[in-house]
């Protein structure tokens, strides 16, 4: 229990999830799951089938590019909506700068929830699209 009211402050603190009913809030809820990762370790790689939407909820991640950080995002934001809305595989590698806890969505319930809901299905894209325009 304690897990799920973390995991609801966290994404209620996120406008991605503004758009989804309650129900469909409280179904991603059930789906998702908590993972951490060490310094160094990769949560999306380049060009590789990316399964999760991360929201960051401790910690840093650095985004790179032909060894290059480009960006970071940190607790709060999330990460992997460019590959999982479709829009291309991963344009660049995600890894842990120190010790970082997500909430991870699987692909098959957020490409659901984006077939049942297009206020969602847009609000991702437009996260992914500014992430890609603002690099």
């Amino acid at each position: 229990m304690a897990y799920e009211a973390t995991t609801i402050a966290w994404m209620r603190g996120n406008s991605l999830f503004d758009a989804l009913s309650d129900a469909a809030f409280t179904e991603l809820v059930k789906q998702s799951k908590i993972e951490t990762f060490t310094s160094g370790q990769l949560l999306i790689e380049e060009n590789c089938k990316n399964e999760s939407l991360y929201l960051i909820t401790h910690g840093r991640v650095k985004i790179i590019i032909n060894n290059t950080e480009v960006d970071s995002q940190q607790a709060g934001e999330t990460i992997g909506e460019i590959s999982i809305s479709h829009i291309s595989p991963p344009v660049a590698n995600v890894v842990a700068d120190g010790d970082v806890e997500t909430v991870s969505f699987p692909i098959s319930v957020i490409d659901k929830l984006c077939a049942d809901n297009a206020d969602f299905a847009a609000q991702l894209r437009n996260i992914g699209m500014k992430k890609v325009y603002d690099s």
